[in-house]
């Protein structure tokens, strides 16, 4: 399946109504007073939570938002017989807020890279935080990046590249 095949909306209004009262009944069951607002976004459903509570269903690192994400995919495959539609899950715009964060955070450890010369290793990451990282850093001037690990401990290398202009130390 290409890229494109997996990275497509929800669009099924039956599943989007699904999913929907699912997360809608779920946040209650949690004791979180929220409405759940659906709207697309770059090739995305987002079911996004708004109300008073909504900063608290984020969890640690958006661990809750996460593992909304993961059991609302469920309902909309089991709706749309097993097919797979792309969908986030937010609570207020955490995660852009999340993105920007995480895109500062590479600048500056970029920047230390460049400067120090040395490899940093980042803390594990989830894959779409990962990818920000990823997409951050990848113009930026000096460095490239890798993933190395699995499932959970799979973290992000900085490496330093030589400077192209550099004149190589001549043997004495």
């Amino acid at each position: 399946m290409s890229e494109t095949e997996q990275r497509r909306p929800l669009t099924d209004p039956d599943a989007i109504a699904a999913v929907s009262t699912f997360l809608s009944t779920t946040l209650a069951d949690m004791g979180f007073d929220c409405t759940v607002h659906v709207h697309e976004q770059e090739r995305e459903t987002v079911f996004e939570f708004m109300g008073p509570d909504a900063q608290h269903v984020v969890g640690k690192k958006g661990a809750t938002l996460d593992a909304l994400q993961v059991l609302a995919s469920r309902v909309a495959s089991k709706h749309l017989h097993g097919e797979r539609a792309n969908l986030v899950t937010d609570a207020a715009g955490w995660r852009e807020q999340r993105e920007q964060a995480l895109t500062s955070m590479a600048q500056k450890l970029g920047k230390q890279c460049v400067q120090q010369g040395k490899v940093i290793v980042m803390d594990p990451l989830p894959p779409r935080e990962r990818r920000v990282i990823h997409m951050a850093l990848a113009r930026f001037p000096g460095v490239t990046t890798e993933s190395e690990g699995e499932g959970e401990e799979r973290r992000i290398r900085i490496i330093p590249m030589p400077d192209p202009n550099a004149r190589p130390a001549r043997a004495r």
